[in-house]
Parts: C-alpha cells; sequence; structure tokens
C-alpha cells in the first residue's frame, strides 16, 4: 500500500475518539485541562509521527443514534490520505477499512464481549482480528481478549496522565479534611462507597455523574457533582483520602478498564489511594506501597482502609509519595506515546 507522509515526510496518524476531542486540545493548549484523554496524541509529533484528531463526519453535530453506529462505516472513506488510525472503535471499522490500518486501543473489550450475544461477538472477534494490532491497558486485559476472540496482534501499553497539570501542592485547608470519589464509569459502586463511609462522619465529595447515583442515598456531610478539571484538581489537592470504589471483576456493565483515569489523576497529585482491587490495577499499583487494595463491594474492608489512612499522616504522606514517584516514572502521557508510537509506525509502514 502507498504510504501518504504528513509533515516533513512522517507517517500520518489519524486519531479517532469516542467524542470529539476538538475543544479538549484547544483547552490543553491554553493550560486549563490536562491532556491525558489525548492518549498521547500531543506528543507524536516529537517522536516522528503526524497525528491529527479526526472526528466523524457523522457525529460532528447531533443526528441520533443511526449516525453514531454508521459512523464506523463511513471513517475508512474520511481517512484517505492517513497512512495509519488510532481509536476505540471497534465494532466494524477494522472490518470495513482496507485503505487505512487500524490500530484499536482497548478500554473496555472484554466486558462488551462478555455480554454480547454469539453473533455480535462473531462480528467483533471478526473485526479486532482484521485490525493492524490491538493496544490493551494492561497485561491482564491483553491475555483475556486474546482467549476470548483469538487476535494475535497484540500489546499492552499502561495508560498515562498529564502529570503537569495534575501536580502536587499544598490543600486550600488543611483543616478540614475530606474524602473524595471520582468517575462516570458504570462499574463504579457508589453504593459501597456511602455505606462504608457515612457511619464515620468524614466529609465526602464525589464528582460522579448523576447517572452514577441511582437508587443511592447520600448522607448530610455528602455533596456530589460534575466538575471541570480545574476545580477536580483543587479537590484532589484538599483530599485526605482518594476512594476509588468499584463493582467486581464479572460485573456486567461500565469496563474493565474503569477507575485508571482517576486513579492516576490521584496518584499524580500525591494523594492516598484506596481501591476495589480489579486485575488490571496490579499493573499501576502495588497494595501497601502506592494504595490499599480492598476486596470489591465490601463496606466493611473498605472503611478499615480509610480509617488507616486518615489515621495514620505517616501511611498518607508514604502512599501518597510512593504514588506521585510512580506516574514520574512510567505513566505519563509522554510515557503512553512511546509505547504506541513503534506500533503506529509498524502500522503505517
Amino acid at each position: 500500500m502507498p504510504t501518504r507522509r504528513g509533515s516533513a515526510g512522517a507517517p500520518k496518524v489519524a486519531f479517532v475518539y469516542p467524542n470529539s476531542r476538538r475543544e479538549l486540545a484547544v483547552q490543553v493548549a491554553a493550560g486549563t485541562a490536562p491532556d491525558s484523554t489525548l492518549l498521547g496524541q500531543n506528543h507524536l509529533a516529537e517522536l516522528g509521527l503526524d497525528a491529527r484528531v479526526h472526528d466523524p463526519a457523522l457525529t460532528r453535530r447531533r443526528g441520533g443514534r443511526l449516525r453514531w453506529n454508521l459512523r464506523e462505516l463511513a471513517l475508512p472513506w474520511e481517512l484517505r490520505g492517513y497512512d495509519a488510525a488510532f481509536t476505540p472503535l471497534a465494532a466494524l471499522f477494522p472490518l470495513v477499512s482496507r485503505r487505512v490500518p487500524v490500530v484499536v486501543v482497548n478500554y473496555g473489550l472484554c466486558t462488551i464481549w462478555d455480554r454480547s450475544s454469539p453473533a455480535r461477538r462473531r462480528l467483533l472477534g471478526a473485526s479486532l482480528r482484521s485490525a493492524a494490532h490491538v493496544v490493551s491497558l494492561g497485561e491482564w486485559q491483553r491475555e483475556r481478549l486474546t482467549a476470548q476472540t483469538g487476535i494475535t496482534r497484540s500489546s499492552t501499553a499502561l495508560l498515562g496522565v498529564d502529570e503537569r497539570f495534575f501536580a502536587p501542592r499544598a490543600a486550600a485547608d488543611p483543616a478540614d479534611p475530606y474524602v473524595l470519589t471520582v468517575g462516570k464509569d458504570l462499574a463504579r459502586d457508589y453504593a459501597t462507597f456511602v455505606e462504608a463511609l457515612a457511619p464515620l462522619g468524614v466529609r465526602l465529595e464525589l464528582a460522579v455523574y448523576p447517572r452514577n447515583l441511582e437508587g443511592v442515598e447520600l448522607p448530610p456531610q455528602a455533596r456530589a457533582r460534575v466538575v471541570e478539571p480545574v476545580e477536580l484538581r483543587d479537590l484532589y489537592a484538599g483530599a485526605a483520602c482518594v476512594v476509588l470504589p468499584q463493582r467486581r471483576q464479572d460485573y456486567p456493565f461500565g469496563s474493565e478498564g474503569g477507575g485508571l483515569t482517576a486513579l492516576l489523576e490521584a496518584l499524580a497529585m500525591a494523594r492516598p489511594v484506596v481501591a476495589s482491587d480489579r486485575p488490571i490495577l496490579h499493573d499501576y499499583v502495588t497494595h501497601e506501597e502506592t494504595a490499599l487494595l480492598v476486596p470489591p463491594e465490601d463496606p466493611t474492608a473498605l472503611r478499615e482502609a480509610v480509617e488507616r489512612v486518615l489515621g495514620d499522616e505517616e501511611l498518607a504522606r508514604r502512599l501518597g509519595s510512593a504514588g506521585r514517584a510512580r506516574v514520574e516514572s512510567g505513566l505519563t502521557t509522554r510515557h503512553f506515546a512511546e509505547r504506541i508510537a513503534p506500533v503506529l509506525r509498524e502500522a503505517a509502514g
């Protein structure tokens, strides 16, 4: 296949996200948002790749569910002139793309597979096997997807966070401690969070979507709302502990990669973390060293772990410091770009 080189002869790669990132790219440039969800795209020029954001034509404006489902079919024609594409869109795009090699990033394909019908599994499996490469965010996730689908071209690239945006700093009011939880993934378990921590009487901050709290009654000391990145950063800075409560690994909704973004943000801010244990977390944190991991859906274990952090300043400081060091050593967005660059270069070759 003839190559269509970008600037200065660099391979030209389209980054196609599930939702538009154009406004985010402007905010990142202005310093008002982190670059974490750009998935390293903004670092790839320094690594010899001409990586550009592409929004599917069918979803650039509102058009309902039909446009949403058909966007993958139109992408191969929209991306003429590119050497490769990097995207989470895996249902049809790799299968129908003959002109442009597709590298798929796996957020939650293992969970999607588990809850799919046999017909949908056959289609998804064929699509993934047509991909030039599949990048998973953890080794457990890669092995699981390989067993499910039979893919042969795959690797693991640990997710990164914008460590410059999310950097440690002093809390605005250290005399007013609170426990923070963050996230919109459907596998979040805020019912267990509330059951575990309401008896402690400590202030609870929930940076969540309303849908995450359906059927959950918040105690008087809890406040829940959707926040923008700058305010979220302020919430991390003041948190005495960050909690990531999640359902068991076999929960059919959300994704097996859920929680990674919030985990990395908390680590980057040098906040002590208590998280429900899931296999994918083991590539990112070590129990008792960079976080405290507790069994999922266990309010007693969650409460005891949070009490440990709140009652032991040295433990909290040690976990936070180790978490920040872990991010700096290998979990930044630049690190993620460095991991995927060889894969993209090979696909574009």
